[in-house]
């Protein structure tokens, strides 16, 4: 979906540290519909260097999609939305700590849509609130 974008670059898949903890699997579902396995073509998910390593912003589901083809490099584009540090941080955080350092750790971490909200979209409103 989309085409290449003139500023992005290609990192090692394994290089990307992920910033959610768990993968909506209705999203999964809905990408997995345009995704083409055979030859990906995707719009590059987000990146911003936290601590030194490349990190995910968005696009975790096209990028667990991009893996599951057996993908080894990840086409991405360099965040320069304004988005909490902090915030994405503290996400960072919670990956590290439950071993999730790399899109494939995302296995077995596929939830519900009712599930993702209750374990991860209401867990990051919760740090708004703090």
């Amino acid at each position: 979906m989309g085409s290449p974008v003139a500023d992005s670059f290609t990192l090692p898949l394994t290089a990307v540290q992920p910033s959610q903890l768990y993968l909506n699997g209705l999203k999964l579902s809905l990408v997995t519909r345009w995704f083409d396995f055979d030859a990906p073509n995707y719009d590059p998910p987000p990146v911003r260097k936290f601590d030194g390593r490349w990190t995910l912003t968005d696009g975790h589901t096209r990028t667990f999609a991009a893996h599951l083809s057996g993908a080894d490099e990840l086409r991405v584009v360099r965040d320069t939305d304004d988005i909490s540090m902090e915030t994405y941080e503290r996400c960072v955080s919670w990956c590290k700590s439950e071993d999730v350092t790399e899109i494939s750790d995302l296995a077995g971490r596929v939830v519900t849509n009712a599930t993702f909200e209750r374990l991860w979209v209401d867990r990051c409103q919760s740090l708004d609130r703090d």
